[in-house]
């Protein structure tokens, strides 16, 4: 007896080879595609594409991955790298992995979800680009990085300053071309790290815990809008290293170098679109530092504190304060001069409805011990050579109950100084005011525009004796050369007379003696040039003015021997005296047209 299939067997046999074949073309067709991605991913089809539709944007791999649809890409070697006319960045990842869009590339989205990278590094460097012009009708792409984690970030590169060491980073970026870039970074951590400047290494970073969101929109023709765009809050412990280092950035042949100053700064710094917030403070402290400029040494060890407490009505916004205590300085011969303090602090004030700070500076400077004046005489020697006296410098402390003023002023006062100009006995006291509001340096000259000289009891024993004379001198214009040490000044004088001048032209007996009578004129304007180097005194354009009297010329001293040639106007009469060493002769005939002949050195 055979057995025959039912007819419902007979029907259902063919239907499941039917199906077999569906589900085998179905994992072809998966397999297929699936080939098809990772070929794309990894033959560079992908990233052309991208390429060609991202602007100045660009995602590049070197191998990838991606069991798709229920597994996560993985990325070998990835870079995305974004320039514009202002900036280049790159930021790169040795591997990683992360949940992808496909359908998102078809609409120009790249959206990735929960990345989890390895080994990262980030690089920032000026772009100087031209700007490239792009279709106003093209759809921009779309860059949607979320929940991204990169694990052992090595390097974060900003052109001359690097960080090296271990960081982890969790955060989001979306870029939208030619609209807006957002980084959002709830947590950036280091545990240990180092920051170096021009491949040297500055500080060792012991801790960093912070926050970021930087939110930069579009402008044409500029690039992203960095003005306002960063918020967060970083805090920080930083051990400073010697600032040795300093001195590669100056040069060789810089007058002023840096030595020692290692130290620890501890910061909390918050910020809001751009603006430092209430609650930032910075803490440091540092060993001595050394500064050498020209022949002078300084050495003190220095603190940093600044803050920004809760604002209050009245009160300053934010203050800043940089002490170095003690501070001893020495000249080329090692005498010494110990200030118990110096000290800058700046307060902070919010405008009242204006954007920005206005800063109120004051300078303190406790009173020095007494310096010997003699350091001077390797410079000053030939001009002024100093037997004794003595130097303090200070700064004023401002009246109890009444308003600051001058509050960044330097002062400087001498007791009793003797000394020689030549054969001549000179004594004097003399004070110095420097407004530290407009110092300025630029690593060769140190400016000291602003300054006054104030000179009293200034007696000599010269042919013409002087008693008691004084002037005020301004320098509107002055500067401080520190290799070789050279003065140059602008000046404007009040005299109380003539005496000066009187002895300075009637060192010679020659001269008749009427004259000296008749030069010694009360209430005397002088203006002119000067330059003091360690060869001597130069006066320039010198121009006297007084009740009937007038004086122009140029004038050399070096060892109270005087070169020069003076045009002397009192009343109607006009004469010209030639200064030389040992003999002045005086010209009455044609005074005006010798004067004019009368060469005029340059300034050594």
């Amino acid at each position: 007896m055979t057995d025959t299939p039912s007819p419902d067997a007979a029907a259902a046999a063919p239907r499941r080879r039917r199906w077999r074949r569906v589900a085998l073309w179905i994992l072809l067709a998966v397999a297929g595609l699936e080939v098809a991605i990772n070929v794309a991913l990894n033959t560079g089809v992908t990233q052309a594409i991208m390429g060609r539709a991202t602007d100045r944007t660009q995602l590049t791999w070197q191998r990838a991955w991606w069991l798709w649809p229920v597994g996560r890409l993985h990325l070998k070697g990835f870079t995305l790298t974004q320039q514009d006319a202002n900036v280049w960045w790159k930021v790169e990842v040795d591997a990683l992995e992360a949940g992808m869009s496909l359908t998102g590339l078809l609409r120009k989205r790249v959206d990735v979800d929960g990345i989890d990278g390895h080994g990262a590094a980030f690089h920032l460097e000026p772009s100087g680009a031209p700007e490239q012009p792009s279709d106003p009708n093209s759809k921009p792409w779309v860059i949607h990085l979320k929940d991204v984690t990169l694990h052992e970030v090595r390097e974060l590169d900003f052109s001359r300053v690097r960080f090296a060491g271990a960081l982890d980073v969790t955060g989001t970026l979306n870029l939208q071309s030619r609209e807006r870039l957002r980084v959002d970074l709830p947590s950036v951590r280091v545990s240990e790290g180092f920051i170096e400047v021009d491949g040297k290494r500055v500080a060792r970073l012991e801790a960093l815990d912070s926050r970021a969101l930087l939110d930069a929109p579009f402008q044409k023709d500029q690039g992203y809008d960095l003005s306002q765009a960063l918020s967060g809050q970083v805090k920080t412990r930083i051990d400073v290293l010697p600032l040795d280092w300093i001195n590669d950035q100056l040069g060789a042949s810089a007058p002023v170098s840096l030595r020692g100053g290692a130290g620890r700064v501890e910061l909390d710094v918050r910020m809001r679109r751009n603006t430092l917030e209430p609650g930032s403070q910075l803490k440091a402290s540092g060993a001595e530092l050394d500064l050498k400029a020209g022949p002078m040494r300084a050495r003190a060890p220095w603190s940093l504190e600044a803050s920004m407490p809760p604002e209050q009505k009245g009160q300053p916004t934010g203050s800043l304060r940089l002490a170095f205590a003690p501070v001893r300085v020495s000249g080329a011969r090692g005498n010494d001069v110990e200030v118990p303090e110096v000290a800058l602090t700046v307060l902070a004030r919010r405008r009242e409805g204006q954007p920005g700070l206005d800063l109120e500076p004051e300078l303190h400077v406790a009173k020095s011990k007494p310096l010997d004046l003699r350091v001077l005489n390797p410079w000053l020697g030939k001009t002024l050579e100093i037997d004794s006296g003595h130097v303090t410098v200070r700064s004023d402390e401002p009246k109890q109950g009444a308003k600051a003023r001058n509050t960044l002023e330097l002062r400087m006062d001498t007791d009793l100084v003797s000394g020689r100009m030549g054969q001549n006995k000179v004594l004097l006291r003399a004070e110095v005011e420097v407004d530290a509001r407009h110092l300025s340096w630029d690593m060769t000259d140190l400016g000291l525009s602003g300054t006054t000289l104030r000179l009293s009891q200034v007696s000599s024993n010269g042919n013409v004796p002087i008693r008691s004379w004084s002037g005020n001198f301004t320098l509107p214009r002055a500067s401080l050369a520190l290799s070789p040490t050279v003065l140059k000044a602008r000046f404007v004088s009040q005299l109380t007379d003539t005496q000066p001048l009187v002895a300075l032209i009637t060192s010679s007996k020659k001269l008749p003696g009427f004259l000296t009578s008749l030069l010694n004129i009360p209430k005397v304007e002088v203006t002119g040039q000067v330059q003091i180097d360690e060869r001597g005194l130069q006066l320039r354009e010198l121009k006297a003015k007084g009740d009937g009297f007038s004086l122009e010329g140029h004038l050399d001293l070096v060892q109270g021997n005087i070169t020069g040639a003076l045009l002397t106007t009192l009343g109607a009469v006009t004469g010209g005296i030639e200064l030389r060493p040992g003999k002045h002769d005086l010209h009455l005939m044609k005074a005006t047209e010798w004067f004019k002949g009368q060469p005029v050195p340059p300034f050594r």
